[in-house]
């Protein structure tokens, strides 16, 4: 009867590491799905910016977007818009500094202004995770027209 409990309780205590190993690969690669995804939204985000100046448009995304906006699918930049599903979106915009941006050592006539475009996304969790559910994207733009 002994060996028969201490049979059970190491079967028991063996299933249990394999049940909490199983429960952080599920919180991993549900977190590793959501930064992927998060990381394509603000490659996105930053690739719409870059449209809009293509399209002459720098004006008004620096308009919208020197504190806080996000850039629609029609190329409409909203203002103040953080949350747009699971997934909140922003993109900010500034004038960048040369410690900002690598600037070209040659003079270009009209001088160009630079820009350095940032785009956060964060998303929902169900408790507390760490590192901190943001993903945050960095990059220069020029007015170059």
């Amino acid at each position: 009867m002994i060996e028969v409990i201490v049979a059970l309780t190491l079967i028991i205590l063996f299933l249990s590491g394999v049940v909490v190993v199983e429960l952080y690969a599920i919180r991993n690669a549900d977190y590793s799905r959501n930064r992927s995804t998060s990381t394509q939204l603000a490659k996105q985000q930053i690739e719409r910016a870059r449209v809009m100046r293509d399209s002459g448009r720098i004006d008004s995304l620096w308009q919208y977007c020197s504190s806080i906006c996000y850039i629609n699918n029609q190329l409409t930049p909203i203002p103040d818009v953080t949350s747009t599903g699971k997934f909140g979106q922003s993109l900010s915009i500034y004038s960048a500094s040369a410690d900002d941006c690598l600037q070209p050592d040659v003079t270009i006539t009209p001088e160009p202004i630079f820009y350095k475009t940032t785009a956060s996304v964060t998303w929902d969790t169900a408790g507390i995770i760490t590192p901190h559910p943001q993903v945050e994207l960095s990059s220069c733009i020029t007015d170059w027209r």
